[in-house]
């Protein structure tokens, strides 16, 4: 994504936000709350993110898409939101593998299974993935503050976790159970008619805002699109498996994170 700082459109208010929330992740340090006076606006929300991006030492590789809770679609008209997917959050696990994702302790943290799209030179060309988006902030409760701070705070990203490519995955049977194990306990599953019908949907979504915004969509780009099962909290120290059925299974374990 291109680096272009926002200082010359983003009010002083949002830009000591952006700087906090940075500074917060940087030092893997929790907040005791929001940060006053976040953005009304989606719009806003999204300059706000542009700074913080700017103003962090990695590199965008992919974008996490997420659901505007059903409270405020009504307000915000707009039933999806996006955030960055850093390079050094990325991990790759094998089928039956374990890898170790890190969280925010004393914040907001969550597993979510999802399905993953690499994007090719063309539309023809994207590859998909089963795998994981790592829901993390120095925030606590930061779901229950509404989209707008949920966009601030980088989409409430901290990793994306990618498991095994679904081979052929356009033309292959759409049917899919994917369940959520935790620490043992069987958390949720759902059965989906058409496991490509939501992914779909989220990436024209985020085609969508790439276009508006003015963001890059690139070869190679991830896009992890959207919890299947929930969003599922969790400690550090918790173990989850997550098992899509025929497309495959892994494990994660959360880890406290570390220092920038």
């Amino acid at each position: 994504m291109t680096r272009v700082a926002q200082r010359d459109v983003l009010p002083a208010g949002h830009r000591e936000i952006s700087a906090r929330l940075v500074r917060a992740r940087a030092n893997a340090r929790a907040l005791s709350g929001p940060p006053e006076g976040l953005p009304d606006s989606l719009d806003e929300a999204y300059l706000l993110q542009a700074q913080s991006i700017a103003d962090w030492d990695d590199d965008v590789v992919g974008w996490k898409v997420g659901g505007v809770p059903a409270a405020y679609l009504d307000r915000f008209d707009e039933r999806y939101l996006a955030g960055p997917i850093f390079a050094r959050s990325v991990r790759t696990v094998e089928q039956d593998g374990c890898a170790d994702m890190p969280v925010f302790d004393g914040g907001f943290a969550a597993i979510e299974p999802e399905f993953v799209f690499r994007l090719g030179r063309t539309d023809e060309e994207d590859r998909l993935y089963i795998g994981a988006e790592i829901a993390s902030s120095p925030i606590p409760r930061i779901n229950d503050y509404g989209p707008t701070a949920v966009i601030s705070d980088f989409g409430n990203n901290n990793g994306l976790l990618i498991g095994p490519e679904i081979a052929d995955w356009r033309t292959i049977d759409g049917a899919a159970k994917v369940t959520t194990h935790i620490d043992g306990e069987c958390i949720a599953m759902k059965t989906l008619p058409d496991f490509r019908e939501n992914a779909l949907a989220s990436l024209a979504f985020l085609r969508r805002l790439s276009a508006e915004r003015g963001f890059p969509l690139s070869e190679g780009t991830f896009v992890s699109s959207g919890a299947i099962t929930g969003v599922h909290e969790a400690a550090p120290g918790a173990q989850a498996l997550l098992d899509f059925g025929a497309f495959g299974s892994f494990e994660l374990k959360l880890v406290k994170a570390k220092t920038a």
